[in-house]
């Protein structure tokens, strides 16, 4: 079940893909004081098709949840910034567009104490003070805390051990033929584990047949149990829309 490669670091042969000019934002370049003075993440996102760099924890938590959120078309972080005072600004988290065309302004809400950019923490959590700094930007902020990603950390650990295996599934030679028999093994069986879809396509790798279910729960043609720490017995299911 390993894929080689380290979730946090874009692979070696993954060069950073140009941006998306049909996007309406694109994320800001990090500062050579920000790049040293935080903690930063980055990975390649098969979802936006490009490198994704993001600060701190939260954030790359966060970042996790939507590259594993079906209903989530595009992200961009850090697409932009909003004065909360006319000296100071903070940037928004991350910008959303849902697979039926709505957009949405996401902002991490930190723990007080938790490591970081302290004054923009205490920033965030001034509600009020956001607020009026986003209608005077003419938009709605959507509020993700960490203690919300906390209570989800069992599937966000999915996500992050799940997504080598999708970045590696793009390069299996064979991914659509595994697709297809992954496919037709759950037509005529409704749940299977990693294992058994393993066992059922002895012809192929075990990693790349474990890629290409990673793949298709990244899609969200499948699903599984978030509740419960991965392995290769975690159950698997045809997500029904």
């Amino acid at each position: 079940m390993s894929a080689g490669r380290s979730a946090t670091v874009s692979p070696q042969d993954e060069q950073p893909q140009p941006q998306d000019t049909n996007l309406p934002y694109q994320p800001r370049q990090l500062t050579l004081g920000e790049a040293t003075s935080r903690e930063i993440f980055l990975f390649h996102s098969p979802k936006n098709h490009r490198t994704v760099k993001v600060t701190e924890y939260l954030h790359l938590a966060l970042a996790l949840r939507l590259e594993f959120d079906p209903g989530v078309e595009s992200y961009v972080e850090r697409p932009r910034k909003i004065f909360v005072s006319p000296k100071f600004a903070v940037d928004i988290g991350f910008w959303t567009r849902s697979k039926v065309g709505q957009e949405a302004f996401l902002v991490g809400v930190p723990n007080a104490g938790t490591p970081g950019h302290k004054r923009d923490g205490a920033v965030m959590r001034d509600s009020d003070r956001m607020k009026l700094a986003a209608q005077r930007h003419d938009i709605t902020l959507t509020y993700i805390t960490e203690q919300e990603l906390l209570t989800e950390s069992i599937a966000i650990r999915t996500y992050f051990e799940l997504l080598p295996h999708v970045q590696y599934a793009r390069r299996v030679p064979t991914q659509l033929t595994i697709r297809q028999g992954i496919k037709a093994f759950f037509t005529v069986t409704p749940r299977a584990s990693f294992r058994t879809l393993i066992n059922s396509l002895p012809q192929f790798g075990r990693d790349q047949v474990f890629a290409v279910a990673a793949s298709l729960l990244h899609l969200g043609n499948l699903r599984m149990d978030l509740t419960r720490r991965l392995s290769l017995d975690s159950m698997l299911e045809e997500a029904h829309v």
